[in-house]
């Protein structure tokens, strides 16, 4: 016979087993032969249904309907003492609107004649004698209570001092760019102007030395996608060798249709398939070794591509929080601009060069002249 389903949500029943065992839930199925019974542990967050033939069952206790009833009253009750106001900070206006409602009062609604009720209405005015206080703009900070103008800027800063704090042990741990991510909210706290300058100057030895580790990867990186490179390139002579060798190999064995009582024949054949094999090997290997290396050489160029982003990304970020650091870490080794042509260098060479030249220029002006005279003649 299929079993007959009950109230799912219904506790109190007791089970005894016939070796000892006593399980106490609720009786969720049951036919001639065995039930089904659900059982919570550790205030619900385990549960478990068990399903039991009735040969192995000694006694069963069903509650009534009022005795669940308390049970369940009860439990609602032991649900609700979660829910206690913090001594330390306040909540948002919602979040008490959602307790007063969705519990203490959803509890009164339930179990109006519970023997709680009184404790539960008492929490109620608690509840919302804050929920008020909040409502008119007021926070509650280290269990004192204040506008909430003059408690953000206290938030603010003891919040900012945390990260500060968290970041100057990241940097001591070698952990850069975790240093930066609690750096950076600090930067902009704008009403903190003590804290700011202290997370700049963090936040500029963060990123010039995050921007030297990855510099330094990205050395290795472009080193090891150059000898990659080499050992790719060496893989492919390497194959195209052994397939060389193995199409001379194929090509100078002896062909099937030999005569049969001749020896010399059958050894041709034996030594021509043997070379054959060999080659045939070596050409598995070389294409073996060549996959193996170009593996590499994918994984070495898209670990070198990552770090160029992040690379720079960082420079970015530096640059956007501090110029002038950002610029030094930016510049690389570049060429001396060249002067302008009007720089004090450059005239002096010049009247150098006239002082040393002025023979050669003058005969250069009378020889222009000269032909300048016949030109207007003619």
């Amino acid at each position: 016979m299929a079993l007959t389903l009950g109230a799912c949500c219904v506790h109190g029943d007791t089970v005894k087993l016939k070796d000892g065992t006593v399980l106490e839930g609720s009786i969720t199925a049951e036919n001639d032969t065995a039930l089904s019974i659900y059982i919570e542990r550790s205030g619900g967050t385990i549960t478990q249904t068990r399903e039991i033939s009735k040969a192995d069952i000694a006694d069963i206790v069903r509650w009534t309907a009022e005795q669940k009833a308390k049970w369940q009253m009860q439990r609602d009750y032991d649900t609700l003492q979660r829910y206690q106001l913090n001594p330390s900070t306040s909540y948002a206006v919602e979040y008490y609107d959602q307790i007063i409602d969705g519990v203490f009062r959803k509890f009164l609604t339930q179990h109006p004649d519970s023997s709680h009720a009184a404790g539960v209405t008492a929490r109620i005015v608690e509840w919302k004698a804050e929920r008020d206080l909040v409502a008119a703009g007021n926070i509650k900070f280290h269990g004192r209570w204040a506008p909430a103008a003059e408690a953000v800027g206290e938030i603010e800063h003891e919040r900012g001092q945390q990260l500060v704090q968290q970041a100057r042990s990241l940097i001591s741990q070698g952990n850069f760019e975790g240093a930066i991510q609690q750096l950076q909210p600090v930067v902009h706290m704008d009403a903190q102007p003590e804290l700011v300058s202290q997370a700049k100057s963090l936040l500029a030895s963060a990123y010039e030395r995050a921007i030297t580790l990855l510099d330094q990867q990205q050395q290795q990186l472009g080193t090891d996608v150059s000898s990659t490179q080499q050992r790719v390139d060496q893989a492919h002579q390497t194959l195209t060798q052994a397939e060389a060798s193995l199409k001379q190999s194929m090509n100078s064995r002896q062909p099937l249709g030999v005569t049969e009582h001749d020896p010399a024949s059958y050894q041709a054949i034996g030594s021509g398939s043997q070379s054959a094999y060999q080659a045939q090997i070596a050409v598995n290997k070389a294409r073996s070794d060549l996959s193996a290396v170009l593996s590499h050489l994918d994984y070495a160029k898209s670990q070198l591509d990552m770090v160029t982003l992040k690379l720079t990304a960082l420079r970015s970020q530096a640059a956007s929080v501090s110029p002038a650091p950002a610029a030094a870490l930016t510049a690389k080794s570049q060429p001396a601009p060249s002067a302008p042509a009007n720089s004090p260098d450059v005239l002096v060479g010049l009247l150098t060069w006239t002082k040393k030249n002025w023979i050669g220029m003058t005969m250069v002006l009378l020889a222009i002249v000269f032909l300048i005279t016949r030109f207007v003649k003619d």
